[in-house]
């Protein structure tokens, strides 16, 4: 019998290798989403995809996070940060705006240059 060259542990398609890392449970309860139904609804996911992801059993691929984030009116980044996080990352960026069109609305005095 020929010897293995490989290892015939592999995951299958959609299968998580390691811990899912992203926060879609931790985000559906800060919006308060509870049934498996009303993601299904928002997101256009069939009944398996929905309790695959839901459980953990299935990673996450570009098009599923796209469409999470839609669901959700996030953008995508945002589903791979804490909710308390994301929400903290735009108010500093709502703020720092603020602060642009502050300065930029203020009267110049002073030496012209």
């Amino acid at each position: 019998m020929p010897k293995r060259l490989y290892k015939t542990r592999v995951a299958r398609r959609g299968i998580p290798k390691g811990p899912v890392n992203w926060y879609f449970p931790e985000w559906m309860a800060y919006f308060g989403v509870t049934k498996q139904t009303d993601i299904m609804e928002r997101t256009g996911w069939s009944k398996a995809t929905a309790s695959q992801i839901m459980s953990g059993k299935q990673d996450y691929s570009p098009k599923i996070v796209n469409e999470a984030a839609t669901a959700f009116s996030l953008a995508p980044y945002e589903l791979l940060m804490l909710p308390e996080d994301a929400m903290a990352l735009r108010r500093l960026r709502a703020d720092a705006l603020q602060v642009v069109n502050n300065t930029r609305n203020l009267d110049r005095t002073g030496t012209d240059g």
